[in-house]
């Protein structure tokens, strides 16, 4: 039977040395709790602390995952994502803690391995990348090429495959919206499902017990196909003494449109483009949707495909969805990036990405940092400065076509569209397409070899992986090939005698007319 404690009640029972598995939205009630005994009583210190994916909050703010960022505190770190947590990603840099970094949909999938009492899981997602263990193993920093591993290579019916080891879990913190007199737990004002059920799960079987942060108690029994999360899986309930400290997202506090509590117009949401370099490359990705496609779309400018579809008629006829678990509506952009308007329905993150693993989406369109002469990409680590892959490495080895999209280069470019053409203005400093990248988040040899569509897209030009390296296969109005692209690459990419033009619409105020073309 489950006991109702306060946060730091809870925090106290989090002994020295423990694993700590996180369900990664932002149950700050509890979160806070942690940095806040530190602070007083140097405990719990020495912990391994395990997340899947990142919720923010893009500065060194206590809020998020930055409350575990107390060196002392924070032994190991085993996340899905970094970048969006300052202050963690300093204490990476640091040496402060061990970090590795995992495959988002892979951590979620392993946890119920853990769960079922299974030595680990078995799967092809990161062969070829950072993660395998042949070249980085998902070791972040200097502190975890000192420890263990935690991924090998393993032989399967002649296959080369990835072993993901399992591991106990001491204390599983989880939330949801109400809990009733049995322990049962409700999400009925819930925006992101997450890793849930899979936390306590393999926390209770671990022997580990398990913290839950709800909005509310009730009197009522709750209706058993609401229930979430069983009351044989909770040990402890903490309830927010506000919304603040159980916010929907830590940028929005409470938007029932996020919960499907209520709906929006979406032509009251939708931000349309000015004709930038952002709409330019998202418009080229959008030729390629059709309808009925389902689409993933990744954070940063891959976003702005969802306005132009909007703006051309395409959006309803096709099936958005955001690797946290949410189908359908119009996923949020920017720092609110993950839970989306209007959705349609929720599933855990662990099914979500049994759905991508198998070859579910039609389309995944992702950022690029870095991108080499063998098809390679990186976004996880940038100079000294640790991202971290997030669901990245999943999406973008079993989609049905990936499209990357960026600008050509970074570091001060300023690039205006006039006259039906991009007119550079500044060149950038930082070539984005060099000779190696500095970490395989992507691996183009595993795309060639499982012969994946691959298209990478600027506002200059398009390039498409072949056997043979990368392929300038069209080119922007007005861009001269040697001066713009080639002397701003450190590769030479294959040329063909004739480069095909970049359709005129998409540099034009006009819209495109994509519906009409279908």
């Amino acid at each position: 039977m489950f006991k109702q404690i306060s946060a730091d009640e809870a925090i106290r029972l989090v002994k020295d040395g423990a694993t700590v598995l996180v369900n990664p939205v932002p149950t700050e009630e509890v979160f806070q709790a942690f940095g806040r005994c530190f602070e007083e009583t140097a405990h719990p210190r020495d912990l391994t602390v395990v997340w899947s994916a990142g919720i923010g909050p893009l500065s060194e703010e206590r809020r998020g995952m930055n409350n575990f960022a107390y060196p002392g505190m924070l032994r190991r770190a085993v996340g899905g994502h970094y970048g969006l947590n300052y202050a963690l990603v300093k204490m990476v840099a640091a040496n402060q803690c061990e970090a590795y970094n995992l495959p988002q949909g892979t951590m979620t999938q392993l946890y119920r391995e853990i769960a079922a009492g299974r030595p680990g899981l078995v799967t092809d997602v990161g062969l070829g990348t950072f993660v395998d263990p042949r070249i980085e193993g998902g070791k972040m920093n200097d502190r975890a090429r000192e420890a263990e591993d935690l991924v090998s290579v393993v032989q399967l019916n002649g296959h080369e495959t990835l072993f993901y080891k399992s591991f106990s879990v001491d204390v599983g913190i989880v939330r949801g919206t109400t809990v009733d007199p049995e322990g049962n737990i409700t999400v009925e004002d819930e925006a992101i499902p997450m890793d849930n059920l899979e936390v306590a799960m393999a926390t209770k079987n671990s022997g580990g017990i398990v913290i839950v942060q709800v909005e509310k108690t009730s009197d009522t029994p709750a209706v058993p196909q609401d229930v979430a999360i069983p009351g044989v899986l909770i040990d402890y309930v903490v309830v927010a003494k506000s919304r603040a400290t159980h916010p929907h997202t830590l940028f929005v506090e409470y938007d029932p449109a996020l919960s499907g509590r209520s709906r929006v117009s979406l032509a009251d949401e939708v931000e349309l483009l000015p004709l930038n370099t952002e709409k330019t490359i998202a418009r080229r990705v959008a030729m390629a949707l059709e309808p009925g496609m389902n689409v993933n779309l990744g954070f940063g400018m891959p976003m702005g495909v969802a306005s132009v579809a909007f703006e051309e008629g395409l959006l309803e006829q096709l099936s958005l969805n955001t690797e946290v678990g949410v189908f359908g509506g119009l996923p949020e952009r920017g720092q609110n990036f993950g839970p989306a308007k209007n959705p349609s329905a929720f599933v855990s993150q662990a099914q979500m990405f049994d759905f991508y693993d198998g070859g579910g989406l039609d389309l995944t369109c992702v950022g690029l940092a870095q991108v080499d002469q063998a098809g390679n990409v990186n976004v996880s680590k940038i100079g000294p400065r640790v991202v971290g892959c997030g669901g990245f490495i999943n999406l973008t080895q079993a989609a049905k076509r990936v499209m990357f999209c960026g600008e050509f280069v970074a570091g001060g470019l300023d690039v205006a569209i006039r006259e039906g053409r991009p007119v550079i203005q500044q060149e950038g400093k930082v070539p984005k397409f060099v000779e190696s990248v500095q970490q395989i988040t992507f691996s183009g040899e595993f795309a060639r070899i499982h012969h994946r569509d691959v298209t990478f897209v600027t506002e200059r030009c398009v390039f498409k992986l072949a056997d043979e390296g990368l392929v300038l296969s069209e080119i922007a109005p007005g861009i001269d090939i040697q001066k713009d692209i080639l002397d701003k690459m450190g590769f030479t990419p294959i040329v063909p005698d004739d480069v095909a033009p970049m359709s005129p619409t998409i540099f034009q105020e006009a819209a495109m007319g994509l519906a009409s073309a279908e």
